[in-house]
């Protein structure tokens, strides 16, 4: 392949991950640290709060960019605000740390599907460049990518939530390009989502590979991507990046 430069998707591309914000006992061990910081809760409170200032983050979001088509916010605000909400004035590392309790307390688990590192490893010494390119919130994502092991195996490294942006919007896409000076000709986007990572990369301009993997939607048809890996695998990858 020609392709010098390489966009990956993280989470069911790279990385194998559960998460449930859902379930009763979050939401009871968040309250309990807002508690222990001065920010009394009930459960259902917290959680019910939570959801509305998710919705008008996204509101404030749609009124700072009417261009773009898929939003994306800054989780860090609202639990700031849930402190606000209570007059609580907190520093920015105990928001920091609110919001990793709670992705953690969320997540069931975490790990890098096999081969990964290596991969990224043989792609950079072979002289490509490697991005990330992920819809995620920056305050998760960091701290995860050093957990996996890899957040030194990227040459760039965006995140929706800093652009409030998206992936399929190809405004997200040209965020890439401009930052790190791409060439569509010479970039190749790589996910296991048909709609955000092939049908974004369809959107903008660039070739696409797509993964079926364990976190995919669910096999309907062959996506409209370049080149096809039905079932994931790093190996498959290599071979196929020559």
């Amino acid at each position: 392949m020609h392709y010098q430069n390489m966009l990956f998707d993280l989470y069911g591309t790279l990385a194998d991950i559960h998460t449930n914000e859902s379930k009763k006992e979050l939401w009871k061990l968040l309250a309990v640290w807002y508690k222990s910081h001065g920010a009394f809760y009930s459960p259902w409170e917290l959680q019910k709060t939570y959801r509305h200032l998710v919705q008008e983050e996204k509101k404030q979001a749609a009124l700072r960019h009417p261009d773009y088509i898929h939003l994306d916010i800054q989780l860090e605000r609202v639990f700031e605000k849930l402190y606000a909400n209570k007059r609580i004035c907190t520093s920015k590392e105990v928001i920091a740390e609110t919001a990793l309790f709670f992705r953690t307390m969320s997540r069931t688990y975490l790990k890098l599907y096999p081969g990964v590192r290596p991969m990224l490893q043989e792609l950079r010494a072979e002289g490509r460049r490697c991005f990330l390119l992920t819809n995620a919130q920056n305050v998760f994502t960091m701290p995860e990518l050093k957990l996996l092991g890899i957040v030194d195996c990227f040459d760039g490294i965006i995140i929706s939530s800093i652009e409030e942006c998206a992936k399929p919007d190809p405004h997200f896409f040209q965020a890439a390009c401009v930052r790190y000076g791409l060439e569509k000709a010479d970039t190749l986007m790589i996910g296991n989502d048909p709609v955000t990572d092939i049908g974004g990369a369809n959107a903008f301009g660039v070739d696409s590979v797509y993964i079926h993997s364990d976190l995919s939607p669910k096999w309907t048809g062959a996506p409209k991507s370049t080149y096809l890996i039905r079932n994931g695998g790093m190996d498959q990858l290599k071979r196929l990046l020559g």
